[in-house]
């Protein structure tokens, strides 16, 4: 079962979204990006299989938006690092 990570990383107006090493585009806001990464990765939670999704804050560090793993029963709070 892979474990898949959404990771939206970017600037003012420029975001991507990179997902088990691939870039996924860019996208004009940070909430655009992020939507994309959640949708998909509900997705893949609606199958059973594990995903998260990991913003880059205002600091520079990956925060977790979204998590979802079978395995543990507990969701990530969205104020964790991922």
């Amino acid at each position: 079962m892979l474990n898949s990570r959404y990771y939206v990383v970017g600037n003012t107006d420029v975001w991507m979204v990179e997902v088990n090493g691939t870039d996924t585009g860019q996208h004009k806001s940070s909430s655009g990006a992020t939507l994309l990464a959640v949708t998909a990765a509900q997705r893949l939670a609606m199958r059973g299989e594990p995903a998260h999704v990991c913003v880059l804050d205002e600091d520079g560090r990956l925060r977790c938006k979204w998590s979802y793993n079978p395995n543990r029963l507990r969701h990530l709070k969205p104020d964790s690092t991922c």
